[in-house]
């Protein structure tokens, strides 16, 4: 059985919300060049990776994120995401503001 956000504790599903306040104050960033480029500049303080993301999508972004130091967490579906951010799909989230990525990843490590 597919493990849904309420099945997490609900993390993903506040952490989901607040994207939804990232995108509306225009922090969040998304698309996979788009956070990576974001990610190689230094202005991004988070990126979300979909839990169902292909593995070339993560071979796109991944290794780019470790090489820059940029914390990244897998957090919901690829529709879930996008729903979130305004969007059909989505398969990465990037957030650019230092104060709400630190609160996004404090709800996503319990």
């Amino acid at each position: 059985m597919e493990e849904r956000p309420a099945d997490r504790g609900g993390r993903d599903v506040e952490a989901l919300s607040l994207l939804g306040l990232a995108r509306r104050s225009g922090r969040a960033i998304v698309g996979t060049k788009a956070v990576r480029e974001a990610a190689k500049s230094g202005s991004l303080h988070l990126a979300l990776l979909s839990r169902d993301a292909g593995e070339n999508a993560r071979n796109r972004v991944v290794p780019v994120f470790e090489a820059t130091g940029t914390a990244w967490s897998e957090c919901g579906q690829g529709d879930e995401l996008a729903r979130s951010v305004g969007r059909d799909r989505a398969v990465v989230v990037g957030i650019s503001d230092r104060r709400l990525a630190a609160r996004i990843g404090e709800i996503l490590t319990g």
